[in-house]
């Protein structure tokens, strides 16, 4: 009578659990290392955006500086774009507002600047204060004496 060698019956079905274990971990890896790129590149786009909104508010700073009786305070009065037809494409540029206020404590002018990056959005406020908040004619110069920088939140 002939015995069987039934030696090798148990590898076939080893190699295949250790292969789809090998598998399962790469997959999940390869899934964390995507969401880790896709939280990074969030962050870049956010931050990205801050600087396109402090860019515009300096911008409107310049303005206000050459003009102390500038202002431009319909919606989205102004754009920058950081490339070519940014605004219009609703990404890489700042909106930015400014308020008819007259430069004084009392009633300052507010710079309104919106950065937009792609799907990200910022916004910074700037109160402007001219003159030391003087509103004796005589004495005013349109010197910028104090601006207040807040980041505005949703």
């Amino acid at each position: 009578m002939k015995t069987l060698n039934n030696k090798g019956i148990a590898t076939l079905p080893t190699v295949m659990i250790l292969g789809m274990m090998t598998l399962a971990i790469v997959v999940s890896i390869t899934s964390m290392a995507f969401n880790e790129l896709l939280i990074s590149q969030g962050a870049s786009q956010s931050s990205n955006a801050l600087f396109y909104a402090e860019a515009g508010a300096r911008d409107a700073l310049t303005r206000i500086a050459r003009n102390k009786n500038y202002t431009c305070s319909t919606t989205d009065c102004y754009s920058l774009d950081f490339i070519t037809n940014g605004c219009s494409n609703n990404t890489d540029c700042a909106k930015i507002t400014v308020s008819a206020g007259l430069g004084t404590t009392g009633d300052p002018k507010i710079i309104t600047s919106k950065g937009i990056m792609k799907s990200s959005n910022r916004s910074v406020q700037v109160s402007v204060v001219l003159d030391s908040g003087t509103t004796d004619a005589s004495l005013q110069n349109g010197e910028i004496t104090s601006s207040t920088w807040t980041e505005l939140t949703n």
